[in-house]
């Protein structure tokens, strides 16, 4: 059972750090020139495209079909410029925080007597991260196809206002030159595959951090309603003590690094589903492509929200039952050991909190649904009075 679950936590840990490498953000000690500078290269790809469908919004901007189902592209594209700047400001910090977590936690995997305590809920993690990157690649698999059988199977003599790009934008329109296009296509198809490996990456990591911080806390939370010789009370409470205070400064950190991208897809995340749902209701009738592209783009999106608000929940979740376990701790009657157990209540919980104004937790999932549903309705009512 224990080597199950070890082996879970290994493929859902190998998966993140391959595809954090690919996209230059997996923090390696003294990375060369090149490593550094590929997360800048990803960010001037998107803003290419990002401003090119911000034309395109504003060029068509009396058609609301066109902007809504433009401007949820474009925030997808947003998303991922500001992970990566997130992630490159607090380079630094996320050195820090992959220093205090990952080293200590591969040392506890050799303890087979924490495994199914530490471990618990690894296969949940790992089986998120694995829908993520495969809701990803199907998507940019549907994004991309289109397009790219225009290009494979239609003759130079075909009219070129036939062509289609993947983003919405006239650029290619500037020359009517085929080869301008296909350069134009490419550079889009890149753009795209580059923007969804990032938004698995990001994502994945924020997990991998959460879970290890989770781990901690178990481990911590054993050693205290273990203590069996009192000679060992001091180095344990010692332990537990510089322990969390650790978990804290790493905390801090995550809300430091992935606060702003947290409040960000929060916000841009009510904004597609409204638009999503609007272009489907506007739709007569839909094809196979566009309701895979549908159903896929919903469900990414879907698991994007609840891998940041669950594993807020799951943190936060802990964090009390730590506080349990101190308190149930054999303190009764000793009283160095109670006014220890005293000192390890007042300390702060775990809980990620977005600028100190709500914390993040499942409810968040919920709130998203209910306002992505109410701008849906008044888009209804909006465009029912026109």
């Amino acid at each position: 059972m224990s080597k199950n679950i070890i082996s879970d936590y290994r493929a859902f840990h190998k998966l993140t750090k391959r595809l954090t490498t690919v996209v230059g953000l997996w923090p390696y000690e003294n990375p060369c020139i090149f490593y550094r500078l590929l997360p800048y290269f990803q960010i001037s790809l998107n803003l290419i495209l990002v401003l090119a469908i911000l034309g395109f919004v504003c060029k068509h901007f009396s058609n609301i079909f066109l902007v809504t189902s433009s401007l949820s592209i474009m925030t997808s594209f947003m998303t991922v410029i500001i992970k990566l700047f997130c992630l490159v400001v607090n380079r630094e910090d996320l050195t820090e925080l992959h220093k205090n977590l990952d080293p200590y936690f591969n040392g506890l995997l050799n303890d087979p007597k924490l495994s199914k305590l530490i471990y618990k809920k690894i296969n949940i993690f790992k089986c998120l991260s694995w829908a993520l990157f495969t809701c990803v690649i199907f998507s940019s698999a549907l994004c991309i196809i289109t397009p790219i059988v225009f290009v494979c199977c239609y003759t130079n003599e075909m009219n070129i206002k036939k062509y289609r790009s993947i983003c919405p934008s006239d650029l290619w329109k500037i020359s009517s030159n085929r080869l301008f296009y296909q350069i134009y296509l490419a550079f889009e198809t890149l753009a795209s595959f580059e923007s969804f490996f990032v938004a698995t990456t990001v994502d994945s990591l924020f997990m991998l951090y959460v879970f290890q911080i989770i781990a901690k806390l178990r481990e911590i939370s054993h050693c205290i309603t273990h203590i069996k010789d009192k000679n060992d009370e001091n180095s344990v409470i010692c332990k537990c003590v510089s322990q969390y205070v650790k978990l804290i400064r790493c905390r801090d950190s995550l809300e430091k690094i992935y606060g702003p991208i947290i409040l960000w897809i929060m916000g841009t995340n009510t904004i597609v589903f409204c638009s999503l749902l609007f272009q489907i209701s506007q739709i007569k009738s839909i094809s196979v492509i566009q309701g895979l592209m549908f159903i896929t783009c919903i469900t990414l999106k879907m698991i994007q929200t609840f891998i940041y608000t669950w594993s807020g929940s799951c943190l936060t979740e802990e964090s009390e039952d730590y506080r349990d376990a101190v308190y149930a701790a054999n303190w009764y009657g000793n009283k160095r050991l109670m006014t220890s157990v005293v000192i390890m209540l007042t300390q702060r919980p775990l809980t990620l909190t977005l600028y100190n104004f709500s914390s993040v937790s499942v409810r968040n999932f919920i709130t998203v649904f209910n306002a992505a549903i109410s701008y849906f309705f008044s888009l209804q009512s909006l465009t029912s009075d026109e």
